[in-house]
C-alpha cells in the first residue's frame, strides 16, 4: 500500500489551470447551471445555487473570479422530482446525469450534471473508474433530527457514512501507511450498504417534517452553531443575474450568507487566499 502511494506520486501531479483555461471551464459550467435551471423551471423544481456560486451570485454578479465549481440544493422531494426529469429530458448527447444508479462506480451521494466529451480527473481519484467531465453538483438536502441525542447519533452515523464513500479515495492517497490500511479495510463495506443507510435517514428525518436541514453525504460547512440550514431557503426562492443570466438564489440570500461565511462576506479574501479549490491532475476541455 505504501508503494501504491509513491506510485501515485509519481505518475501523477497536480495540474494548474491558466486563468483562460478556468475561465473555459466556468463557461461549460454556466452551460451545465443553465440546463438544470431550465428543467427546473419546466418541471416547477424548487433549487437555489449554494455556497461560493451563491457568493459569486452577490458579490460579483457571477463566478468569483477564481471559483473552479458550481453548487446547487435542493430539499430532497425536489431532488426526487429532478431525477426523474433528468430521465425524460436531459440531452444525452450533450450531457449525462451521474448518481451511483446511473454509474455504478460512482461513489457520492449527491448528483453530478456532466458535459460529454470533456474532462476533470480530480488528484488523487485517478483510479477510480465513474465517469468522468466537467459538472455541476446537485446535493439533496435532508431533515435534521430536533433531539440532541439522536442529532448526535445522526451525524455519527452520516461521518461513518462518508469515511466508507472516500475509503476509495483514502486508500491511496493518504500520506500514511496506516491510514491507507485503514480505509482499505472500510472499502471492503460494499457501498450499496451505505446507500441503504442514507435512504433510511433521508424516510426517518423527513425533509418536509423539518425545519433546518443539510446533506447527509457532503462534510457541514455552517458556522456559529447553527444547528443546519433552513429549509425555507431552498423553497423560498428568487431570480438574481449570475454572468448575465437569471438563476435561483434564496430570498434571505444575506442570512444565508452571513451563516457562511460571516458579516464581512462582500469582502474579497486577501490575494494570496484567491485561489481554485480543487485539485486536479487532468483537465481537457
Amino acid at each position: 500500500m505504501a508503494g501504491n502511494h509513491k506510485k501515485n506520486q509519481k505518475k501523477y501531479k497536480i495540474k494548474k489551470m491558466s486563468r483562460d483555461e478556468l475561465r473555459r471551464m466556468q463557461l461549460i459550467q454556466l452551460e451545465l447551471l443553465e440546463e438544470v435551471d431550465r428543467i427546473c423551471t419546466k418541471y416547477h423544481i424548487a433549487y437555489s445555487v449554494e455556497g461560493g456560486t451563491l457568493l459569486g451570485t452577490v458579490r460579483h454578479q457571477g463566478f468569483i473570479p477564481w471559483d473552479d465549481d458550481v453548487d446547487i440544493a435542493m430539499v430532497r422531494s425536489q431532488y426526487r422530482k429532478f431525477c426523474r426529469a433528468c430521465e425524460k429530458e436531459l440531452d444525452r448527447e450533450k450531457y449525462f446525469f451521474q448518481t451511483h444508479d446511473t454509474d455504478p462506480n460512482y461513489r457520492w451521494g449527491y448528483a453530478k450534471v456532466l458535459k460529454n466529451g470533456t474532462s476533470f480527473v480530480r488528484y488523487g481519484q485517478e483510479h477510480m473508474k465513474m465517469k468522468r467531465g466537467v459538472y455541476v453538483e446537485i446535493f439533496p438536502m435532508d431533515g435534521i433530527p430536533k433531539n440532541p441525542v439522536e442529532k448526535a447519533i445522526f451525524n455519527t452515523i452520516r461521518v461513518c457514512c462518508r469515511k466508507i464513500m472516500w475509503s476509495e479515495v483514502g486508500k491511496v492517497s493518504c500520506k500514511t501507511a496506516a491510514m491507507r490500511l485503514w480505509f482499505s479495510i472500510l472499502n471492503k463495506i460494499p457501498i450499496y450498504k451505505v446507500f441503504d443507510v442514507l435512504d433510511f435517514l433521508a424516510a426517518k428525518y423527513d425533509e418536509r417534517k423539518a425545519d433546518y436541514v443539510t446533506c447527509l453525504s457532503f462534510k457541514d460547512c455552517w458556522v456559529k452553531g447553527e444547528p443546519g440550514f433552513k429549509r425555507e431557503y431552498y423553497l423560498n426562492t428568487k431570480r438574481m443575474l449570475f454572468e448575465g443570466k437569471e438563476i435561483c438564489v434564496p430570498q434571505k440570500e444575506k442570512e444565508l450568507l452571513v451563516t457562511l461565511y460571516g458579516k464581512d462576506y462582500m469582502s474579497p479574501p486577501p490575494l494570496k487566499d484567491r485561489e481554485t479549490h480543487i485539485p486536479t491532475s487532468d483537465f481537457q476541455f
